[in-house]
């Protein structure tokens, strides 16, 4: 741990990526209780809206990582790059000027269809709904469903809503792109520079957002180094063997361990 603080204090930029072991939304995807639940639901177009409900109640779970993150980087030139879809990076005051989220998330709503690249508030209403839904008893629950709910729909088209992120059939880019060109041109900035590249439990879902981008800076920029942070996918290419360390840890025991050598 010793040896990651010593780099990030001795880079002069550091590009964090952060991966799906982070996201909530993994979670809820392997809690078998939680996907039970969702059997039960008979509109499937209400199942993102109950993802958002439910992010919101494990803000905790996050908080603690992103906090720590924020003092790690303080006073340092980083930029970080996302595909966490669960927005929880903003709540730990870091610099939203060195966010991208290329995956989106659930702040906003598109058309389904993208008939324009317009995104929209997500509808207060019925999310206030499932929180009432959700605090009722099983019993209560089986007697009152979410029949009633009404499908918010594009106010261009009539066509219905959907979350502005990369599940949409018609993903609406735009929503991401302003923060893409900073991180391009910030990334113009570490060439010959000495950088900290620090991933943190990113998978295989999206490799050429964040994976297979790092691997190439740290193989092409002689000073900089990798640390490749993972409970299973550690392992680094025999490329880079020698400007990197794979580290078998789960995001949030890494950082942990990392801020008591700080």
């Amino acid at each position: 741990m010793k040896q990651v603080i010593d780099k990030i204090n001795e880079a002069d930029l550091v590009l964090v990526g952060l991966g799906e072991e982070l996201d909530i939304l993994t979670r809820l995807k392997n809690d078998p209780e939680y996907q039970k639940k969702l059997e039960r639901i008979k509109k499937s177009w209400l199942i993102p809206y109950i993802e958002k409900v439910e992010i919101e109640k494990r803000t905790e779970e996050k908080k603690a990582f992103y906090s720590q993150l924020a003092d790690c980087l303080k006073g340092k030139n980083y930029f970080i790059v996302s595909v966490c879809m669960d927005s929880k990076i903003h709540e730990a005051g870091l610099d939203e000027r060195r966010i991208v989220e290329p995956c989106g998330g659930y702040g906003k709503m598109q058309c389904r269809e993208k008939c324009s690249d317009e995104l929209y508030d997500v509808p207060e209403k019925i999310l206030h709904q499932i929180r009432d839904w959700q605090m009722l008893s099983c019993s209560e629950r089986q007697l009152k469903d979410l029949e009633e709910i009404e499908e918010p729909i594009c106010p261009h088209c009539g066509r219905p809503l959907v979350f502005n992120n990369v599940k949409a059939s018609n993903y609406v880019e735009e929503g991401y792109l302003t923060q893409w060109s900073a991180y391009k041109k910030w990334l113009q900035g570490t060439v010959n520079k000495r950088v900290c590249l620090l991933e943190i439990g990113v998978g295989m879902n999206y490799p050429t957002v964040i994976r297979w981008p790092f691997e190439k800076i740290a193989f092409y920029n002689q000073k900089a180094e990798l640390f490749r942070v993972h409970s299973r996918l550690y392992h680094l290419t025999e490329e880079i063997q020698g400007k990197g360390h794979g580290i078998c840890q789960k995001p949030e025991e890494f950082m942990n361990k990392l801020m008591k050598r700080k």
